[in-house]
């Protein structure tokens, strides 16, 4: 398009922003809540097994496509479903593995998106948060980061983009996450390995329950 120098980094992020903003408005428009859902998943949890057995293969790129989506655009309390299910549909261990990994890089690709292209105005949104966080972290370090973590004391999709805001390494962001999570990853999947998929919906009418678990722990 003419007069446009697609070159320019503040047009690059404009158009970035946009393709995000996009595919939050297609996730719901199309019903993807719906589909990612408790009900969702269990009625249909022998369809889902099937295709699982059938396309192993492609069944694990489609668990972290999906995860790696819900984890980049922040949305609340899918994450911890996903990682329920996983455990459910693929098994103890390779559910734990599929979960640690794709919520490890979705917060790691979440986190280098605010850091180095939506920082300004992420840190507009979060104005005064971000300031307690890095007061929090000149005092105590990584240590901070991982006691967040393992305690979910913020919520997975809020932290990610708080530490973007503060002077944290993305070395050091990934590898605390990574260390961080794999409790309550571990707990959560054995959680869904051991109920199945019909027992992740009554199990979470106890959710502030099991918040508290890995704190308490």
């Amino acid at each position: 398009m003419e007069g446009l120098n697609w070159n320019s980094v503040p047009l690059r992020k404009a158009a970035l922003f946009v393709a995000l903003a996009l595919a939050v408005v297609a996730f719901y428009w199309l019903g993807g809540d719906r589909y990612l859902s408790y009900h969702e998943v269990s009625t249909k949890g022998a369809q889902i097994r099937w295709f699982i057995a059938s396309h192993p293969f492609e069944s694990v790129i489609a668990y972290v496509c999906i995860y790696l989506f819900v984890a980049v655009l922040c949305l609340p309390g899918v994450t911890l479903f996903l990682t329920m299910v996983g455990g459910g549909l693929f098994g103890f261990v390779q559910g734990s593995l599929l979960a640690e990994v794709s919520s490890t890089l979705g917060a790691f690709l979440a986190f280098l998106l605010v850091r180095y292209l939506f920082r300004d105005a992420v840190a507009r949104r979060f104005e005064g948060r971000g300031s307690k966080v890095r007061d929090k972290l000149k005092r105590h370090g990584t240590k901070y980061i991982l006691i967040i973590r393992i305690t979910m004391a913020f919520p997975y999709f809020l932290l990610n983009p708080l530490l973007a805001l503060t002077s944290v390494s993305p070395w050091t962001f990934l590898w605390t996450t990574a260390v961080g999570i794999l409790p309550s990853t571990i707990f959560y999947s054995y959680l869904g390995y051991r109920i199945g998929l019909m027992g992740v919906e009554g199990t979470f009418k106890l959710f502030p329950i099991l918040v508290m678990l890995p704190l308490a722990v």
